[in-house]
């Protein structure tokens, strides 16, 4: 197998993975995940093989292409995703998004290369061509589309939590069978290209679309109604505080922590603004500094901070910004 096709076999899914998350901003912030999840990528594709072939010579291969392996695939190279939900390593949609990408983007650098062992070098070239369009771009846009599902998922309740995890998961596995089953029953590669492209694309609008969905929710946010009792107690500096600026700076590093910190600080001038019958010059001036500084902490900042005042059970500030991320359309 020559050492430049199968170089260009690994860098192709990986410039499409780098795109992506240049579109969403996040390269440097996600880097060490999406490290990891490119390398688990790669090794779930030793975990399926096995129960692949038991049940290719079982079954047949139109049964283990269109059910079988869609299942199992999708549910192995997704549990990092599980992992770094859960572990509230990932709040925001798009960095699931991401991650779920980067998972598929392993998955998909391992398979072509073991495909293109088999092959000889002709072979080799058209397989990497066709794969680039089709088959690579299914394997990330589907675990994109449960990466982002997962992430919705963890700050609801388990009942819905379990939900939306097992929906992501199956609309994965969906279009992964339909995929193979075009493959297998439809002439050339024409369809299976737009496929894949097709996948992309969505998840692409997902993340392309992440931050200016997530700042205008946090504007909205801004013109909620004061803060709560509860809040008001975080926000001046109690236990809550501490606890969210300390798992802040573990996510997001010194700078971001810092950034919280002030803009914990403002809103919280804000918000006496609101009730302390302050002339409007004065709130408009502190709206802005508010405005300024959410700009800075960014739309993931943002949005885990939400997520992490529903945790806490708050339904004031923050509470107009989780109930549009939770009931807004997912598309």
């Amino acid at each position: 197998m020559p050492l430049v096709l199968a170089l260009i076999a690994s860098l192709v899914p990986l410039v499409v993975l780098v795109a992506l998350t240049a579109t969403g901003h996040s390269l440097r912030r996600l880097a060490p995940l999406l490290g990891i999840n490119v390398v688990w990528g790669m090794i779930s594709t030793y975990i399926v093989l096995g129960p692949n072939d038991a049940m290719f010579a079982k079954f047949g291969l139109a049964m283990t292409a269109v059910i079988w392996a869609p299942i199992i695939e999708e549910t192995v190279k997704s549990l990092p995703l599980w992992w770094e939900t859960t572990t509230k390593r990932c709040w925001w949609f798009v960095d699931g998004a991401l991650l779920g990408a980067a998972c598929g983007a392993g998955f998909a650098i391992r398979e072509t290369l073991f495909d293109m062992g088999k092959g000889d070098t002709a072979d080799s070239l058209g397989l990497v061509v066709a794969r680039s369009g089709s088959t690579n771009l299914m394997h990330m846009g589907t675990c994109a589309i449960i990466g982002a599902a997962f992430a919705l998922a963890a700050r609801r309740p388990w009942p819905s939590r379990i939900v939306v995890c097992l929906s992501g998961l199956l609309l994965g596995i969906l279009i992964h069978g339909t995929f193979n089953y075009v493959q297998q029953h439809v002439d050339g590669s024409l369809l299976t290209t737009l496929l894949g492209f097709g996948v992309i694309a969505v998840c692409l609008g997902v993340i392309a679309l992440g931050a200016p969905i997530t700042r205008y929710w946090a504007m909205e946010d801004l013109e909620s109604e004061g803060v709560s009792l509860h809040e008001e107690h975080v926000l001046a500096g109690g236990p809550g505080t501490a606890r969210a600026l300390d798992e802040f700076s573990a996510l997001y590093g010194h700078d971001g922590a810092e950034t919280l910190s002030a803009l914990i600080t403002a809103t919280r001038a804000l918000g006496v603004a609101h009730h302390g019958g302050h002339d409007p010059a004065r709130v408009a001036a502190l709206t802005a500094d508010v405005e300024r500084l959410r700009r800075e902490l960014g739309p993931a900042g943002l949005y885990w901070l939400s997520a992490t005042a529903d945790m806490e059970g708050s339904h004031g500030l923050w509470q107009h910004l989780t109930h549009r991320s939770t009931t807004a359309p997912d598309h």
